[in-house]
């Protein structure tokens, strides 16, 4: 008798432990839920369509908005089926493997641009907080110089560095316009697959534990 009750209850505290656990790993998805998003994503970001850079690196030309540039130069680009205009072109000839970076004064959480690239050239963005990576998202991006790709990120845990890497089956060049970046944390964010899941595995595991409880 007493050697059943033990092997219940040890069995009960599993099931809750299992519970526990998964609640925790849930609220850990919850709070780095990422994604791609598209241009109608944004709330009231801060748009740079860079139509004031001049010729030459863009630098700290945009700090007043909160964002520097490394490995971007100001050049004149179809990133969309409007005309030409002005666009933040990374591009080196001899080293195409080149990385570009935007660098933020403060924490973003969401990020996006009219791009273009060389059609082989896909473009990979990976966002980081300090030196911690926060999450990347890959983009099939395209154009050749007459049209472009839209590409948006969103990393609710944050970030304040992006990184922009280019394939290098052609050049490696990207050229991207109308930057878009803000910091919105949705009230109520959607559960990814994984954290539904997740959610189901701790309501299994605290239904279990009540039903033992109760025989």
């Amino acid at each position: 008798m007493w050697k059943g009750y033990v092997h219940n209850n040890n069995g009960e505290n599993m099931i809750g432990k299992i519970a526990l656990s998964a609640c925790l790993a849930l609220a850990l998805a919850g709070s780095a839920q990422a994604g791609i998003i598209g241009a109608g994503g944004f709330t009231a970001p801060t748009v740079i369509d860079f139509e004031d850079a001049e010729v030459g690196p863009i630098g700290n030309r945009y700090a007043a908005l909160g964002a520097s540039f490394v490995n971007f130069d100001m050049n004149v680009y179809a990133t969309s089926p409007a005309p030409e205009s002005k666009v933040a072109l990374k591009f080196f000839d001899n080293a195409p493997e080149t990385d570009a970076e935007i660098r933020f004064s403060s924490v973003m959480t969401r990020l996006g641009a009219d791009a273009s690239t060389n059609p082989e050239d896909d473009t990979t963005l990976l966002a980081y907080l300090g030196n911690t990576l926060v999450g990347s998202a890959f983009f099939d991006t395209g154009g050749d110089g007459v049209d472009g790709s839209f590409i948006g990120i969103e990393f609710l845990s944050g970030f304040d560095r992006v990184v922009f890497r280019t394939g290098t089956v052609v050049n490696g060049a990207l050229a991207i316009d109308n930057l878009r970046f803000e910091n919105v944390v949705p009230t109520n964010p959607v559960p990814e697959p994984g954290s539904l899941a997740l959610m189901g595995t701790a309501m299994l595991g605290l239904a279990l534990a009540r039903r033992r409880r109760s025989l």
